[in-house]
């Protein structure tokens, strides 16, 4: 808002020299703001009218004054400047015809009650000189300028009509400036945002000259500081890591000599000693001087690593703990079950060297002794391949939780090991499922000991894609999951013998996985058993209770 004081000087047309004009439509073009441009244009307009009230009225809700309507409260106007201050702003109907639809300047004499700035300490009987003209831009208007001044005398002359209608259509001009430089503006401000969220910025590499420019977010990245356009390449080299530099540059000349994408992780390490994972993407395309350059996205994944850390973290101490849990049932079972049958053929065979030694010797009962060191032997072999003597003294907690979130969680947890075996993951759970009652830990155990089997049965595998397939079905009180893959198979005459306790196909195993699987689903009152998958491989099933008897 401004006031008649801040309007300065006042001229007629006579005084209005061409360096004034030159001058006034300087100062609009130089404004870079909606408010500055119509505090310039309404001082600038009065100095050369002798004005003493004005306004300008620029477009609301982004709607032009030619589809508005003939009165514009000022809560419809995006800017609505006056002076002196005015609370409203009424166009005339006929001024509003021949302003906004006929796109003409209007000067005309009136009374009080046709001023389009109210005030109500104007007398009604005093004449004001009025003048009202389009701000147009490319045939369209955009707003109104609006000037008053006081007198019984017309005071705007063809001459100063004339000179403010060139300082209203540069500050149309100026206005639409100001719009385009503002939705630029608000753009980029997005742009910077929504890298900074998602920790990504894009950069542009001359590959002759070796100089990059990039956005905010890749200095932040490289931590490069902002006044070094363009970045130096041997800048850009001193914060990758010492290690990593050797790869990205094989990486660089690789693709350069291709001019295929480039894509490559490596390390950035800052001024202060804090080291980033990033990631850089990019195309090759011809840069302005015709130089090759690439541009393309480095994006900040120090999060994802530390994400997958975690969580393959979280996956070797499920894997360790399993293997332990394993290993603490083997060895309970072997000092269990092995003690006594030991100190049986311990006592056996000092039995034997008594009766051995007696004079004469008592052949049938040394004799009898061998026989009961055998047996006792025989029972110890046992030991090696019962399945029971694994699982004694379980212990089940039993708690209620949906199946396909658990075994859901498996496969993440699995994420890594799937990805670098180059196994494809189809997952077909059945969603009507309700809740099941069992041990959430030893049923991700299974689950987990069949994905990894599937994951190592397709390790060989060429000519044919690898596919791990989950699914989980519903039957009657029962629920069933099947972990299937592409593998090579396992011969009908060892299906079964698959579940035996230290019998195991791979190489470093022990055998002891399916034994204990096969152990925690029978535990569940369930079944684990093994068919042939109908393309290529082996598909494991387990069926368990929905809820467990009381």
């Amino acid at each position: 808002m401004y006031t008649a004081r801040s309007l300065g000087m006042k001229r007629g047309n006579e005084t209005c020299e061409l360096e004034l004009i030159a001058e006034a439509l300087q100062t609009i073009s130089r404004e870079r703001s909606y408010q500055g441009l119509a505090k310039a244009l309404l001082e600038e307009a009065a100095r050369c009218s002798g004005a003493t009230r004005g306004a300008v009225l620029l477009n609301g809700q982004r709607e032009l004054l030619d589809k508005a309507d003939a009165s514009f409260p000022r809560e419809r106007a995006s800017f609505f400047a006056s002076f002196p201050v005015s609370a409203e702003f009424r166009l005339p109907a006929e001024l509003a015809e021949q302003v906004l639809d006929r796109k003409e300047a209007v000067v005309r004499q009136v009374g009080a009650e046709d001023l389009a700035l109210v005030d109500l300490n104007t007398p009604a009987s005093r004449k004001i000189s009025q003048l009202c003209l389009p701000l147009m831009h490319l045939e369209r208007a955009i707003g109104v300028l609006y000037l008053e001044a006081e007198g019984d005398e017309q005071r705007f002359s063809p001459r100063s009509v004339s000179v403010i209608s060139m300082l209203a259509l540069q500050a149309a001009v100026s206005f639409e400036s100001v719009r385009l430089f503002e939705a630029l503006r608000e753009t980029n401000m997005w742009m910077i945002k929504g890298q900074q969220i998602g920790g990504m910025g894009s950069y542009r590499w001359n590959t002759r000259t070796l100089l990059s420019r990039g956005s905010r977010e890749v200095y932040r990245i490289l931590d490069l500081d902002l006044d070094v356009i363009p970045v130096p390449f041997e800048m850009f080299k001193s914060r990758v890591h010492p290690e990593d530099y050797p790869g990205l540059e094989q990486a660089l000349t690789e693709a350069i000599s291709t001019k295929s994408s480039f894509a490559h992780e490596y390390r950035v390490v800052h001024r202060d000693g804090k080291t980033l994972h990033v990631e850089a993407v990019g195309q090759f395309d011809d840069g302005p001087s015709g130089d090759l350059e690439l541009e393309g996205i480095i994006t900040d994944i120090t999060q994802r690593k530390a994400e997958e850390q975690a969580l393959a973290d979280a996956r070797n101490e499920l894997a360790r703990a399993s293997g332990l849990a394993s290993l603490g049932e083997l060895a309970g079972s072997i000092v269990h079950e092995i003690y006594q049958p030991l100190t049986g053929m311990i006592m056996s065979a000092e039995a034997c060297l008594r009766w051995l030694a007696r004079d004469p010797i008592e052949p049938i009962d040394a004799r009898r002794s061998v026989t009961r060191i055998i047996e006792q032997a025989r029972r110890a072999a046992e030991v090696a391949t019962s399945v029971r003597s694994l699982v004694r003294g379980t212990q089940v907690q039993f708690s209620r939780f949906d199946i396909n979130d658990a075994v859901g969680e498996v496969l993440l947890l699995s994420q890594r090991e799937i990805e670098r075996a180059g196994v494809t993951v189809r997952t077909d759970f059945d969603r009507s499922l309700s809740h099941i009652e069992a041990d959430r830990v030893q049923i991700q155990q299974v689950a987990l000991n069949l994905v990894r089997n599937a994951v190592d049965a397709m390790a060989d595998v060429e000519g044919r894609n690898r596919i791990l397939t989950v699914c989980s079905r519903a039957a009657d009180d029962m629920i069933s999951v099947a972990v299937a893959d592409t593998g090579v198979g396992i011969h009908p005459a060892n299906r079964e013998r698959i579940f035996e306790t230290l019998y195991t196909t791979k190489g470093a195993g022990l055998g002891l996985g399916l034994s204990i699987c096969r152990k925690i689903v029978r535990l569940h009152g369930g079944r684990l058993w093994v068919e042939e998958n109908e393309m290529h491989g082996t598909k494991f099933i387990f069926v368990l209770r929905r809820r467990q008897s009381p």
